[in-house]
């Protein structure tokens, strides 16, 4: 009918041409804006389905015809265009797109509304996790790390590298299937050379394996009884060394004291503990103020921000609340006997391989709240000190490998160790010293009598940044920066003929002195960037050394679950 009245004003009417030029304009308009309409119809039907279950605890459904309704609802506000009246058949364009401005409106609100919806289910999700933690089930604990290092650096011999390599890759596991039973295993990774600051000047070929660095048992708990027995592989208490590379420094090469002293032996023993705390509920857990990343993360939100991205809208995560650390007895020690006869034609009685620790460990607020303390240096305050003995210091991994032709001769050397860890505020300051109590004697491949004392001692200082009382262990958080100074005593090394050549190598040697400059920063949880700065003195030419520096910047990408 529509098409008959156009035809025949047309014919009859050419002085309306223009106004049924306008009429079509106006059709086209109205057709395209119906067509977005359907459109936006059906994401919202889409839309309000996936959210029907959630809606109806809080408001009535919506009705089925929803969309019929909004079309409706349009068709009705935007009457049929009458095509002998120009203004009038303007009208209708300007109530349908209102009305298509709401459904459209309509449609951004609810797609809103389910991004939050999702993030808000994957924010309880993560919740979940992170209160389970990473057990694998109720008896299994699970954790590691990986580290990858990339840098330049150079040896005694001048020699410079660029390099990449994989640092670390670890795998810890826990049993603890009963309250007085707890089984620890530990592998690494471990590509058989000393990357940093090679001390040979030897052949320096490395194997890649997988080795077992603790595997033992624990049965006891000092909480609750006094005694406790041990029996596996582990890492000789002696000095600060315990294995965990992360948990001993903080820096990505080690101090002179546990490259050189670091002892893993198969063992059994027994430890104490005392006084044994009175029975207690444990602490009731809080919220503590995090401690925030200071630079790279927020440099790489601010050049995300400035490219144009824009987050999606979630809910914030809940911070976890906090368990303060079960307060430890004040006074404890070990006794071990470990397996010395891993080196051929070396046999020594369990007697003259004993491995002992006494310790003093307490801590303190000054006498005030952690509230009062967020702006103080000194508290609060912790402090561990103790000393070891050894049965010998050659049974060290690293004097071990680097003497073995010489052990036989050398017997043992007994050493002592003392060390002491000071935190206050956002401090940390840890010294030690390891050393043998007699001296190794034995003549080397070249003839030449050799008589030695290894020794070494470190100091180490650490700062966080962004700190908090409620931290409670620096530097494993935020950002902070730590320097370091070792320095060895009678580790120049000894001229060994050993290997398939059978040509004069040093062997045993490690730098006279060391120092790194270390800065780090937790960019996200678990994952840290570590730059540092390592420069190494040998000794001098008159003491069999090279008289030469090794230097070396390093990056590392560490990630710890």
């Amino acid at each position: 009918m529509a098409g008959l009245l156009y035809h025949a004003l047309g014919v009859g009417a050419p002085a309306m041409a223009a106004d049924n030029t306008d009429v079509q304009d106006m059709r086209r308009a109205i057709q395209e804006l119906m067509a977005k309409n359907r459109e936006l119809s059906e994401r919202l039907s889409v839309l309000e389905a996936g959210q029907k279950a959630g809606e109806s605890r809080r408001r009535p459904p919506a009705p089925a015809n929803r969309a019929a309704a909004d079309e409706g609802a349009i068709t009705k506000a935007a009457p049929k265009p009458r095509e002998t009246h120009a203004d009038t058949d303007r009208a209708p364009p300007a109530a349908a797109t209102a009305g298509g401005n709401r459904l459209e409106q309509r449609v951004t609100d609810l797609e809103l509304a389910r991004t939050a919806q999702e993030s808000a289910v994957r924010s309880i999700i993560q919740d979940s996790f992170a209160k389970t933690g990473s057990k694998i089930n109720e008896f299994v604990t699970l954790g590691g790390a990986i580290e990858v290092v990339g840098g330049r650096s150079s040896d005694f011999t001048g020699t410079t590298k660029d390099k990449i390599f994989l640092n670390t890759a670890e795998l810890d596991l826990e049993v603890k299937i009963s309250d007085w039973v707890l089984g620890t295993l530990m592998l690494n990774y471990n590509d058989g050379s000393n990357a940093l600051f090679p001390s040979n000047s030897g052949a320096n070929l490395g194997i890649d394996r997988i080795t077992v660095d603790k595997a033992n048992v624990l049965i006891g708990d000092v909480q609750r009884f006094p005694i406790y027995v041990k029996a596996g592989r582990d890492v000789l208490p002696f000095g600060t060394s315990t294995g965990v590379h992360r948990s001993d420094v903080l820096s990505i090469d080690n101090p002179l004291t546990v490259e050189i002293f670091e002892t893993r032996a198969n063992t059994v023993g027994i430890g104490f503990a005392l006084p044994t705390p009175a029975p207690a509920p444990p602490p009731a857990p809080f919220t503590a103020p995090t401690v925030r990343p200071l630079v790279i993360n927020p440099l790489v939100s601010a050049a995300a921000g400035y490219l144009g991205y824009t987050p999606p809208p979630y809910r914030p995560k809940p911070a976890v609340p906090w368990t303060p650390p079960v307060e430890a007895p004040p006074f404890y020690g070990s006794l071990y006997a470990y397996d010395a006869n891993v080196v051929e034609n070396v046999n020594r009685r369990f007697s003259g391989s004993l491995n002992g620790r006494l310790g003093f460990q307490t801590r303190g607020t000054c006498g005030s709240s952690y509230n009062e303390l967020k702006d103080s240096y000194f508290c609060p305050w912790a402090i561990d000190v103790s000393v070891d003995y050894l049965g010998s210091v050659f049974d060290s991994k690293f004097l071990q490998e680097g003497y073995s032709l010489f052990l036989p001769a050398i017997g043992k050397a007994p050493g002592m160790a003392a060390s002491m860890k000071l935190s206050f505020g956002p401090f940390l300051l840890v010294t030690e010293w390891n050393g043998a109590i007699k001296a190794a004697r034995f003549v080397d491949n070249s003839g030449r009598p050799v008589s030695i004392m290894p020794a070494a001692w470190a100091v180490s200082l650490a700062y966080q940044f962004d700190w908090n009382p409620w931290l409670d262990v620096i530097g494993s958080r935020g950002n902070y920066i730590a320097a370091s100074y070792s320095r060895s005593h009678d580790m120049a090394g000894v001229i060994s003929t050993a290997g398939i050549t059978g040509t004069p190598v040093r062997v045993g040697s490690a730098p006279e002195s060391r120092m790194t400059l270390t800065a780090a920063e937790w960019v996200t949880e678990g994952t840290r960037i570590i730059v540092e700065y390592s420069l190494a003195w040998d000794y001098a030419t008159n003491k069999g050394g090279t008289g030469r520096q090794a230097n070396g910047i390093f990056v590392a990408l560490t990630y710890v679950w």
